[in-house]
């Protein structure tokens, strides 16, 4: 039976949905890649097994990697982003077979996905996560052409926030989207140095491999108690680290928001810059969909509600991806930016805010960088030494590594899109590739659930509703 897939790509997980009497969320993946001694690959939940016992051979947030020839090593194998990225998607497919949309940042410009496109994936649509999340909440929702919707989407790599417009049988970017690079990693580093300043961590030895493995185990429980904060006002981190005599770290829910506030600010002054780029306001959206893993902590629900004062809706689980199967059900896309300004006297202008990582916590010890650096360069993927950022470097996979899965082709409808008269403005330039290098301790293992679910109504949030799921 022929059918569609939508993906929606994380710097963390991908989420796999599939579209055929109902669209429903069929599983959510880790988004780690490792390379076998033999040259082969494997990803997701097998990856990160793998990972602990050879760290050097892993891959993991390689999204943002994506446009950038220099290579990543893993292992004695080198493998540019683009080539990653496009074997984790047809290795994700090989069970399906059905016309593919991949939902994508919206800040991605034609180069990165062309280099998608050349890497492997040459049949695959390619829709803005925005656009895919507008489609399935409007499969419910059913908004009238000229409606328009924002959304924030914090992730668990960086945040992103856009406003997208309904034509008459299509939805478009209408302004230009605005990124920062706060996201739920960041969060779960602020949980870790919480518990690291509460421990007896100058004693600790870090070349121990019983050591590292323990602080790796710490690592995946910050997280988890990030997530069980969404719900709960209070949490025990337990802590079973050599050398370590505390059992367990307490942690509150009042003491982790004033951990990542400071982020979540900048995260409503970039979905400001991205109202006004589209030349809307607060008061004329349809609906606010907070969308991504981080956006279900019920901080974010009260902080955007406040700020645009109306209420906000959070994305039902797989909805980006549930979105792109949609998409692909119906026809390819626009152009990646098909940008419609609203005709009307220029808005106020609003501060901008620069694009880095905010501070959550304050500086650890010197002792406890150089225990994060040790364990953290052992499991991080890093540049192949004889690489440089302004050499185009040639990837191709070793010969012993598997084929990889041929993505069907697809069969695109060009529909005209009957639009309202409007000014139309030129796209604006591509936002510059960021190219960053994070050094982390082993992140947490995210096991790939499979789940049948279809499309909830969107259900608004009130300004006062606390209520979210974990990240």
């Amino acid at each position: 039976m022929h059918y569609q897939i939508g993906l929606d790509l994380g710097s963390t997980r991908t989420a796999t949905a599939t579209c055929r009497e109902v669209p429903r969320l069929e599983s959510v993946t880790p988004t780690v890649v490792f390379a076998n001694p033999d040259g082969s690959l494997v990803i997701g939940e097998e990856a990160e097994r793998r990972a602990s016992a050879d760290p050097s051979r892993v891959a993991r947030r390689f999204l943002r990697r994506v446009g950038d020839p220099t290579p990543l090593r893993l292992g004695a194998a080198t493998l540019s982003a683009d080539v990653l990225t496009a074997r984790f998607v047809t290795m994700l497919l090989a069970q399906h077979n059905g016309r593919v949309a991949v939902a994508h940042p919206a800040a991605w410009g034609p180069h990165r996905l062309e280099s998608l496109r050349r890497a492997g994936l040459p049949d695959a649509l390619f829709v803005p996560a925005p656009q895919a999340a507008a489609v399935a909440y409007d499969e419910q929702a059913r908004l009238e052409p000229g409606s328009v919707i924002a959304v924030y989407d914090l992730g668990g790599g960086g945040f992103e926030a856009a406003v997208v417009r309904k034509l008459a049988d299509s939805w478009v970017l209408a302004g230009r989207p605005e990124e920062s690079e706060v996201g739920g990693l960041d969060f779960d580093e602020a949980v870790f140095a919480h518990v690291v300043e509460s421990l007896e961590w100058d004693s600790l030895d870090t070349e121990n491999p019983v050591v590292l493995a323990a602080v790796a185990d710490l690592r995946r429980a910050c997280t988890a108690a990030k997530e069980q904060l969404s719900s709960d006002t209070e949490v025990r981190i337990p802590v079973a680290v050599p050398g370590i005599s505390a059992r367990e770290v307490r942690l509150t829910r009042a003491e982790f928001e004033e951990m990542i506030r400071p982020a979540l600010t900048e995260t409503t002054a970039t979905l400001l810059r991205a109202l006004q780029n589209a030349g809307t306001t607060a008061n004329e959206l349809a609906a606010v969909l907070l969308v991504g893993g981080s956006a279900r902590i019920p901080l974010v629900t009260q902080e955007v509600s406040a700020l645009l004062g109306r209420s906000v809706t959070p994305a039902f689980e797989g909805m980006v991806a549930v979105g792109a199967a949609l998409s692909a059900r119906v026809r390819e896309p626009a152009p990646e930016v098909a940008t419609v300004m609203w005709s009307r006297p220029p808005m106020p202008a609003v501060p901008a805010v620069a694009h880095k990582r905010t501070k959550l916590t304050p500086y650890i010890t010197a002792a406890v960088l150089a225990a994060a650096v040790g364990g953290g360069l052992a499991m991080n993927t890093y540049f192949a030494g004889n690489a440089t950022p302004d050499t185009t470097t040639s990837t191709t996979p070793s010969p012993t590594t598997e084929e990889p899965t041929t993505v069907a082709p697809v069969t695109t409808t060009t529909v005209a899109p009957v639009e309202p008269q409007k000014t139309v403005a030129p796209p604006p330039p591509a936002p510059p590739t960021k190219r960053t290098t994070t050094t982390t301790w082993p992140s947490s293992t995210t096991p790939s659930v499979s789940k049948s679910v279809s499309v909830p109504a969107p259900v608004p949030t009130s300004k006062a509703s606390t209520k979210a799921g974990a990240p």
